[in-house]
């Protein structure tokens, strides 16, 4: 249970960034422990508590006052398109956010998406790269398995993270072009 007085951090609840920041915090001698499924946990001795989130809601709830402090991707702050002041960056989770088409596809170059169909998570950040750009582009925004989108006839390409590429190689995907470089970072509101 959280108390009113302490200091509340989001953290990502799940998955590799969640368990890379907890290891983060422990490393720097927080002490806490999540009760199964619970959404808080109360750091020992300090007055702090950890609040466990989906790592995209952490820039809205930080934005709201929900939580004091949040660490999450630099492309979910992107994406959130709330305004934050980036406290400082981590030094993990290192990715790319990046435009995919399949090894054949005869889309050479970004300008050749003009009217292509882009399945992504990141609609915002699409919708800005299209108009960088100047192509048009259907944006279909999805969540989950955005590799996947192509070869179930959804999408011409997507635009999605990399991290090491090896979804993209077993989905038979090449990047296109990569857009931006993301890493993992802790923000507060802007005042």
């Amino acid at each position: 249970m959280s108390s009113a007085d302490n200091l509340r951090l989001g953290i990502p609840s799940k998955g590799r960034l969640g368990d890379a920041v907890a290891g983060l915090l422990r490393d720097a001698g927080l002490t806490f422990s999540r009760p199964d499924r619970s959404l808080f946990a109360r750091v020992r001795d300090m007055p702090l508590d950890v609040a466990f989130l989906r790592a995209s809601d952490i820039p809205v709830l930080v934005a709201e006052g929900a939580v004091d402090l949040g660490v999450t991707g630099s492309d979910a702050v992107e994406e959130s398109g709330v305004d934050l002041v980036q406290r400082m960056a981590l030094g993990l989770g290192h990715c790319r956010r990046a435009c995919c088409v399949p090894e054949a596809s005869p889309i050479k170059t970004p300008g050749d998406l003009d009217g292509a169909r882009i399945a992504t998570s990141y609609p915002r950040a699409t919708a800005r790269y299209l108009a960088q750009l100047g192509v048009s582009g259907h944006v279909v925004e999805l969540s989950g398995s955005i590799e996947v989108m192509i070869s179930v006839g959804v999408a011409d390409a997507i635009v999605d993270i990399v991290e090491t590429g090896s979804t993209l190689a077993a989905n038979r995907l090449r990047i296109l072009d990569e857009i931006s470089q993301h890493e993992t970072v802790l923000v507060q509101q802007a005042s």
